[in-house]
């Protein structure tokens, strides 16, 4: 094959990489092609008001799916919808959906599905796990006069925790009462425990220690 040759083949190769560049996305059951060349079904969404975790979109992130992990550097975390979103353009994002993970980390932050939802993994050892479910609590307005329009709205951060051994899924506040409940089979070494390292119900750090040393 002559130069001249090579050089038109290679333009043609060029035009058609080009060009599959720009259909990975489609409307709708879009799939995002990853630079490892996988895709993920989901679709396209527009920006909205929605609560994230993260501050902004540049995240590292990793999604494991059918034992294997890709790599991302653009995902935050949808607390209203509870999914997993990478932003494409500015009034525009990508939902993975549910279904297709399994798990998914941002910024060394583990989230694992359990049933239909995502929680935080905030301890892991063994069979035994410390969860943590980021939801959402919407506040009513109060009505500013008797007959006047009522005030708006307002979204805040929520979250309830579960303590999982082997297959018993427990539901925790982060109050005195609520732990020495879990644990009362043992109370008096958990107070013992408690005021020795001088740990608060109330702080998820010092939760952990706890169940690291209850279990």
């Amino acid at each position: 094959m002559n130069k001249s040759s090579i050089i038109i083949l290679m333009f043609f190769i060029g035009i058609s990489f080009a060009f599959s560049q720009r259909i990975t996305i489609k409307n709708i059951e879009s799939r995002l092609v990853t630079n490892q060349g996988v895709e993920f079904v989901g679709e396209l969404k527009d920006i909205d008001d929605n609560i994230y975790i993260f501050p902004t979109w540049k995240n590292y992130g990793v999604l494991y799916v059918d034992n294997k992990t890709y790599q991302l550097n653009n995902i935050n975390f949808n607390v209203e919808t509870n999914s997993f979103e990478s932003r494409l353009k500015k009034d525009q994002l990508f939902s993975y959906g549910k279904s297709s993970i399994d798990s998914v980390s941002i910024n060394n932050h583990l989230f694992k599905k359990i049933g239909s939802s995502f929680y935080e993994v905030l301890y892991e050892n063994g069979d035994n796990q410390f969860l943590k479910k980021h939801d959402v609590r919407y506040t009513r307005g109060e009505d500013k006069r008797l007959s006047g329009p009522k005030g708006e709205t307002t979204v805040s951060l929520n979250y309830k925790y579960l303590i999982v051994s082997k297959e018993d899924f427990n539901k925790i506040e982060l109050n005195k009462n609520s732990i020495i409940k879990l644990y009362e089979s043992d109370e008096d070494k958990l107070k013992s425990f408690v005021k020795k390292e001088r740990l608060s119900y109330k702080k998820e750090e010092d939760i952990i220690k706890i169940i690291d040393y209850m279990i």
